[in-house]
């Protein structure tokens, strides 16, 4: 037995793990498949109810065709991709800033973490605001999934 553990420690690496066979990420790719097509799904869409002081107001047919003001700190409800405390992919409860920023189109400095096809706006007054978006990047990642081509590398 000692005289096989040496070659299965230099195969796997580290820590005499295991090597994976070949095949592993062919199978964990089947078997993620509809998982994705689901995630990817969930991508597409930025929908939320935000509480918090601040006011603003953003159109955007794109991140580079916008225009807008805003400032607010909010805890938001609903889709929001990127920036969930509970699951860091996608957001049901989750904390929104941005400080004043104000423009159009290229000159636009804020919404950082809005998608650069992103069509939608947001709106806030006061203490409540509200977000409406769809990225059109996203949609097309989620048709090209289903042929396995993933150019937003974001399938597990």
């Amino acid at each position: 037995m000692n005289s096989i553990r040496p070659a299965i420690a230099e195969e796997g690496g580290d820590n005499g793990a295991l090597a994976r066979s070949p095949d592993h990420s062919t199978i964990v790719t089947a078997l993620l498949y509809p998982v994705n097509r689901i995630l990817d799904i969930f991508d597409i869409f930025r929908i939320n109810v935000g509480f918090g002081p601040g006011y603003g107001i953003n159109v955007r047919a794109t991140k580079v065709l916008q225009v807008g003001i805003e400032s607010y700190s909010t805890v938001r409800v609903g889709l929001g991709k990127e920036s969930g405390i509970w699951n860091p992919r996608y957001g049901i409860v989750y904390t929104e800033s941005e400080p004043f920023t104000a423009g159009a189109s290229m000159a636009y400095m804020g919404g950082r973490q809005r998608g650069a096809m992103e069509v939608g706006t947001t709106v806030h007054l006061g203490f409540v605001g509200a977000e409406a978006a769809i990225d059109l990047a996203e949609i097309a990642d989620f048709f090209l999934g289903f042929v396995i081509i993933d150019f937003k590398k974001d399938d597990h």
